[in-house]
């Protein structure tokens, strides 16, 4: 039943989007698109008749990738390796035309709302945008072939911009996919179907002083395999804030979030959070932007025998571009996630991820990433520290093609010694986009 409300939900928001974006669509002459983000280059060979002006609206791509892994299940003993293929067809849509890939977000199965760190509405110009992604992916295990299986992605986004200053964004993503057991001794990966709706409304005052925010999402997640079932849930999630902007381009702000998180196997781990928050954003130059709040955050479960918590709560997301050649990217956050395990309520997550982006010419460019992550269990007896490295580089051989080579280093030690493991992952990748 879940996973026939999870495609329902995502052909509404699709049919919806699409119907807004047809009854705006001819207002506004599709532009060739610039982005300071992530750019798809025009398609090469292929007439702007078929794909649209200047590759801009259609951006059909094909992704292919070669993992090897050392502890494919994330094992403490008798690791297993393996080599992982996955081919990737797919296609996103802009309306009007737009070379940027505009969302680039993923879901995290613990975090409530389904996002490990709060999503921006990107500042546009535009009166409206839209945008829809598909794409399946075949995964192959030469090892394993028994775990072959097709995964699918879909994305739909619908941006409004009213001339009185009040805007609006929507976007659905939706996986069905499969995760590694991870608990230290199974050789199994679970099979799950998640779906995030969430929306972003704001109204920004005549004077560009003051700035208020409401926001509301709605995750859903459910297992096929019934042993793991107890992690079926839907959350929905408010939030509220208001900004001030006190220098051109920095603004303070205040906000609280409340969440209602309703397991479907019963109310044992039903929870309410509160969470509260002030903090600073700013976009002072090109150069450098980024958003800091620092709060507090409490969890008060249904059923009286469980724990309730409370702690301090951070989230912390900057990009600082050092020269035209070189950015450092720093992400941290400190929260609660629903529990992986049957006997725990939840964890309280404090993680911090730093990306090193280095330029050396027009087609060489490289990253180095470090990711500490530390989890503390309610109701058992439990804390990992979870730490990984990982360098790559690439080359773009022509603006249609991409080859990525990169290595992992990812090590879990924890209280209870079975769940302890180290991985070691090298990965090529080709990407062909239009």
């Amino acid at each position: 039943m879940i996973y026939k409300k999870n495609i329902i939900q995502l052909i509404l928001i699709s049919v919806l989007t699409a119907m807004m974006s047809l009854c705006v669509y001819a207002a506004e002459t599709p532009p060739t698109g610039q982005s300071k983000g992530e750019v798809v280059p025009e398609g090469q060979g292929i007439s702007s008749d078929v794909f649209g002006e200047k590759g801009g609206r259609y951006h059909p791509f094909l992704l292919f990738k070669e993992v090897y892994t050392d502890n494919l299940f994330t094992t403490d003993s008798n690791t297993k390796d393996d080599f992982i293929t996955t081919i990737a067809p797919g296609i996103w849509l802009a309306f009007p035309a737009n070379r940027e890939k505009l969302l680039q977000l993923d879901t995290n199965t613990t975090s409530p709302g389904g996002l490990n760190l709060s999503r921006v509405k990107p500042e546009t110009t535009r009166r409206y945008q839209t945008y829809f992604l598909y794409s399946p992916q075949f995964v192959f295990y030469s090892n394993h072939s028994n775990h072959d299986h097709v995964n699918h992605s879909a994305e739909a986004l619908f941006q409004y911009n009213f001339n009185s200053g009040l805007s609006f964004d929507l976007i659905d993503i939706f996986h069905d996919r499969e995760e590694i057991a991870g608990n230290g001794i199974t050789d199994t990966l679970y099979r799950h179907q998640d779906n995030l709706l969430d929306f972003i409304a704001y109204y920004v005052t005549p004077s560009g002083k003051l700035k208020i925010q409401f926001t509301y999402s709605n995750y859903d997640i459910g297992y096929k395999d019934d042993f793991v079932g107890y992690r079926d849930r839907n959350d929905n999630s408010f939030g509220a804030s208001i900004f001030y902007k006190f220098w051109p381009k920095t603004s303070l702000f205040t906000e609280y979030n409340y969440a209602d998180i309703d397991y479907d196997s019963g109310i044992s781990n039903d929870s309410i959070e509160n969470r509260y928050y002030g903090g600073i954003t700013w976009d002072m130059t090109a150069k450098t932007r980024g958003t800091v709040k620092l709060g507090y955050a409490n969890k008060d479960f249904d059923l009286a025998t469980t724990s309730d918590q409370e702690d301090f709560s951070v989230e912390i997301q900057t990009q600082h571009n050092i020269n035209p050649k070189r950015a450092l990217q720093i992400n941290g956050f400190r929260k609660y996630h629903e529990s992986d395990l049957s006997n725990a309520s939840s964890y309280l997550a404090t993680g911090i991820d730093i990306g090193l982006m280095q330029r050396f010419n027009a087609k060489w460019s490289g990253t180095l990433s470090f990711l500490y992550q530390r989890d503390e269990y309610n109701g058992f007896d439990r804390d990992d520290d979870f730490f990984a490295i990982s360098p790559a580089i690439r080359f773009e051989a022509k603006e249609w093609l991409i080859f990525d080579l990169g290595y992992s280093y990812l090590n879990n030690n924890s209280t209870v010694s079975s769940n302890d493991y180290e991985v070691n992952e090298a990965f090529f990748k080709a990407s062909l986009s239009m």
